[in-house]
């Protein structure tokens, strides 16, 4: 008679469970990281459609040939977003102490609703205007 000697081939369960378990902890990981990245693009998406949307505003309140000393408000757009325009006159003096007239201070600031009955400001862009330039 002989003795067979079997060599131990293969993996552990022990070996198993801790793989499987390294590989979940991973894979749990890349999913939230993957979750971030694409919460920040969706969020720079929306500031840069903001932007866009506020020096449209702006440029068109420049742009208008009989500007005034005034506030207004634009209505919600589709994402919910109003624009308030504020147009403030300048008392600036030159070096020789003459003071510039028709110069204003353009100031557009884009607003939402927020969800405490309040509004959020979600950005804000300014400018002086002299409208006898053009």
């Amino acid at each position: 008679m002989r003795n067979i000697c079997y060599r131990k081939s293969g993996f552990s369960l022990l070996e198993l469970l801790m793989s499987m378990a390294l590989f979940a902890i991973a894979a749990v990981s890349l999913a939230q990281a993957i979750n971030m990245i694409s919460l920040t693009v969706s969020e720079s998406i929306d500031e840069a459609e903001v932007r866009v949307a506020l020096r449209a505003e702006l440029l068109e309140a420049t742009r208008n040939p009989n500007l005034q000393e005034e506030t207004l408000e634009k209505n919600p757009n589709d994402q919910g977003i109003f624009f308030r325009i504020e147009v403030t006159t300048l008392n600036l003096e030159n070096k020789d102490a003459q003071t510039l007239a028709n110069l204003f201070e353009v100031r557009v600031t884009a607003l939402r609703a927020s969800q405490f009955g309040g509004t959020e400001t979600l950005d804000e862009a300014m400018t002086w205007v002299y409208p006898d330039i053009f």
